[in-house]
This record gives structure tokens, C-alpha cells and sequence, in this order.
């Protein structure tokens, strides 16, 4: 079943605030956080070249150059896929598996699922044009993402897709004129997605349970939105108009029947004296992790925050 949800951001008064710290690679011009488990380690990648040298199209799938980083226990390493000339690391579960894309010296890009192992799969979706950009991953291995444009003058999503034990398939949430304008963007590990869907002209966010799928923003809301992580209480966060939001237990008490859904509260994600916030992934005891950029020219950093509810 179809429901459209508004988006509605809470006054700070309404909900107790998180409790924000940065996170900056040693050296970079810009960072971002992707991903983050259960015991807290952390995923993402960082800038090294000037911010004049090359133009983000998107901030959730870079087109320039970056390298990765993990953080566990404190302690932060920089992770490339051998032979690449930019990897990015998009999403981490409890056992230290991520997932990612890298671009190879003859310019192609690729998926990667890197097993905490040290065993690197490629994942290439067959037959397409298209870059292969894997974007979350449970513990059951299972990988979410999308099939992305990616090139110099922008950077555009194509298609949704679920890896499970080595095959592909699809999930396409666009209306007519775009059915195929889709991105998965997160995976709980009670298989629960989201993302985003380009639907009367905006990016919808959009959380699939199964068969009932859930849509906000949009139209509806008069500009995109996104929605780039869940976890298993089906917490999301996201962002609208360049600012971040969570909402609790969004699917709460809702079963089958959309009527009795309580409809959930949105809360601002905003990193202090930050222009904008955007979260990207959070955990199961809601801590969450994206970037934010402040009008003073330095570039994204990458934050983590704490709920105090």
C-alpha cells in the first residue's frame, strides 16, 4: 500500500537535542561520515585536492577524487581499493564488512563489498551503462544501492538494487517518465529499506517494508527529500531543503494498515552554527553520522551525534 507522509520539522523545544562532535581526516579538504555500527566504528572518506579543482554534484555520490577512512576504536585508518584512483566507503555493519565504489585509472567506476576478512568482492550490476554504487549492507550481507551517473558536469541516480549471495535485483519507485530514478539508500537488518524516488517532479524519501511503501516530502512538501538510513526499530534520518532530520519508529504500531500508523515527529539534525546538516547513516542506539558545511570556506566536515532520548 501507498501512503504520502508531510514532512514536518518539530521546534527544538519539542525534543531533546543531540549531542554533536566533529570528525576531520588529518589533511583534508573536506570529510564525510557515512556509516556507523553497533560497537560504534565509523566509515567515510575525505577530500585531499582543492575545493576548486573539482565540483560535487551530489553530495551523497561524489564524482571527484576520495579516499577512504574507518574508525575503530578510536583509532582512524585510511582505506583504498588497490589499484584505484578514488574509493569511498558508504556503509558499515556490526562485524566491520562495508560496502563502497571505487574508480580505476581507465575511468571506470565499480561496487565494492570489502568483508571485515580483508576480502574484497567487485559488484557490478550486469548489463548497464551505469556505475554500480553500493550504499548500506546488514549483517546478513545483504547490499542496497543504486545505479548512478556519474561524470564531470553532474551525477544522477538510475535505478535501485538489492545484492543477496551474489545476484542482483531491482526496486524501481519512480513514477511515469522516471520509474527507473531510484536509489536505495539504507538496509536495517530486518531488511526495512530506504531512499529516495524521483515522483512528480522531486525526490521523494521513501521507507519499503516489505510491501508497504511509505513516502514524504516531495510535492508535498515543494522540494526534495531524502531519506539515507534506518535501523532496526525503523529510526530513519535524512535531509530536506539541505537540513537533517530523524524520526522515531516511523513504522510504529502500524502492521498492514496505514490508518492506524502513528504518525512519527521529525527532529532537526543540525550540527551547531552549521549553514547545513546532512546525516547519511545511524545505529541501533541512535547514534548518527553524516557531514556539515559552514559558510566560512572549509569545506564538509564529518560529525557524529548522540541522542539524549
Amino acid at each position: 500500500m501507498y501512503r504520502c507522509v508531510l514532512l514536518l520539522f518539530l521546534t527544538s523545544q519539542a525534543f531533546p537535542q543531540f549531542t554533536y562532535k566533529a570528525v576531520n581526516v588529518s589533511g583534508a579538504t573536506s570529510t564525510q561520515v557515512r556509516g556507523i555500527n553497533s560497537a560504534g566504528e565509523m566509515v567515510g572518506f575525505y577530500r585531499t585536492t582543492s575545493l576548486f579543482s573539482c565540483t560535487d554534484y551530489t553530495l551523497q555520490v561524489p564524482n571527484c577524487a576520495v579516499h577512504g577512512f574507518k574508525v575503530v576504536g578510536g583509532t582512524l585508518t585510511k582505506v583504498m581499493v588497490p589499484n584505484s584512483v578514488s574509493t569511498a566507503i558508504t556503509g558499515v555493519n556490526d562485524y566491520g564488512d562495508f560496502v563502497g565504489f571505487y574508480q580505476k585509472l581507465d575511468g571506470t567506476y565499480h561496487g565494492f563489498l570489502w568483508l571485515h576478512t580483508n576480502i574484497i568482492k567487485t559488484l557490478n550490476y550486469p548489463n548497464t551503462s551505469l556505475s554500480t554504487v553500493p550504499i548500506g549492507v546488514n549483517n546478513s550481507l545483504v547490499v542496497v544501492g543504486g545505479l548512478w551517473s556519474i561524470n564531470s558536469v553532474g551525477t544522477f541516480a538510475n535505478g535501485g538494487f538489492v545484492w543477496t549471495n551474489g545476484k542482483f535485483s531491482s526496486i524501481n519507485l519512480g513514477t511515469e517518465g522516471c520509474t527507473d530514478c531510484t536509489s536505495i539508500n539504507g538496509i536495517s537488518d530486518n531488511n526495512i529499506v530506504v531512499g529516495q524516488a524521483f515522483r512528480n517532479d522531486f525526490w521523494n524519501g521513501f521507507l519499503k517494508a516489505g510491501a508497504d511503501d511509505d513516502f514524504w516530502g516531495g510535492k508535498n512538501k515543494g522540494s526534495d527529500t531524502f531519506a539515507n538510513g534506518v535501523n532496526n526499530a525503523t529510526d530513519i534520518v535524512g535531509f530536506n531543503f539541505q537540513q537533517g532530520y530523524f524520526a522515531k519508529h516511523i513504522e510504529l504500531n502500524e502492521g498492514t494498515n496505514d490508518s492506524t500508523e502513528v504518525v512519527p515527529g521529525f527532529i532537526k539534525v543540525l550540527f551547531p552554527n552549521s549553514a547545513f546538516t546532512i546525516p547519511f547513516g545511524l545505529n541501533s542506539v541512535r547514534a548518527v553520522v553524516g557531514t556539515y558545511g559552514k559558510n566560512d570556506g572549509t569545506g564538509l566536515h564529518g560529525f557524529v551525534a548522540t541522542a539524549n532520548f
